[in-house]
């Protein structure tokens, strides 16, 4: 725990120092005077209120408690560690809608899933992201189908997954008197697996496709290009190049 970033809320204010209670651990812990700003302090109620929420530092644990710095803490630091509190907290809400889901509580769901997810993803949120972008990932570390299932389905609805683009330079060329024929259908093939075609110059198309699954994204555009290339293999020579 020393050394870790912890978030907490300001409980009582003293001439000089502060106690704090440590939100994830539910906690109490001690911040001197000297340790709330790198400047000289002359009035702590300053610097700090009281209920206010801060991010500090843990500098050492014993046995006459938690003692902690928010002035070791600086601004990347403490964005960060907001962040990623916010995410945790809401990480757990989601998790708590799986759980009543199921039919259990939200402790059924640490000890049957949320630990789990911790240990192998990171964080609990990491978790519900593998839900979506990857289910086969959560099967693997153990985690229990009707969870995956009810895990997707609540970060489906509660986490905006960013999109991905990739994009491929097509060649078509065909010297049959059909030829044009030839390169609609190949183009019309494409497009109805749901890739995006431009014209750029004959012989020259880019080929466009949108995912939030980054991992599977260029393997995707590929098996869709093959597979519209092969109904007109015989028919005309085409290249393709792709780039994310």
């Amino acid at each position: 725990m020393s050394g870790e970033l912890v978030f907490c809320k300001i409980t009582k204010i003293n001439p000089n120092s502060a106690f704090v209670r440590l939100e994830e651990y539910d906690k109490e812990g001690m911040v001197h005077i000297s340790e709330v700003s790198s400047g000289w302090v002359r009035d702590i109620r300053s610097f700090i209120k009281l209920g206010q929420t801060v991010v500090a530092k843990v500098m050492n644990v014993d046995d006459r408690g938690i003692s902690l710095s928010i002035k070791r803490v600086d601004k990347k630091q403490e964005n960060d560690k907001i962040k990623e509190y916010k995410l945790n907290q809401r990480a757990e809400k989601m998790l708590e809608m799986a759980a009543k889901k199921l039919g259990k509580t939200l402790d059924n769901a640490y000890d049957e899933v949320g630990y789990l997810l911790q240990e192998k993803f990171g964080t609990i949120y990491d978790g519900f992201k593998a839900a979506v972008d990857n289910p086969q990932a959560l099967k693997r570390r153990g985690v229990p189908d009707a969870w995956i299932t009810v895990l997707a389905e609540i970060a489906e609805k509660n986490i905006e997954v960013k999109e991905f683009e990739f994009s491929a330079k097509v060649i078509i060329k065909t010297n049959k008197p059909n030829g044009i024929s030839i390169i609609k259908s190949v183009l019309s093939g494409m497009e109805k697996s749901g890739l995006e075609v431009h014209y750029i110059a004959a012989p020259n198309y880019l080929i466009k496709y949108r995912t939030k699954q980054a991992k599977k994204g260029e393997k995707d555009l590929t098996e869709k290009l093959e597979k519209a290339i092969s109904a007109v293999k015989s028919d005309a020579e085409i290249k393709y190049e792709i780039s994310a």
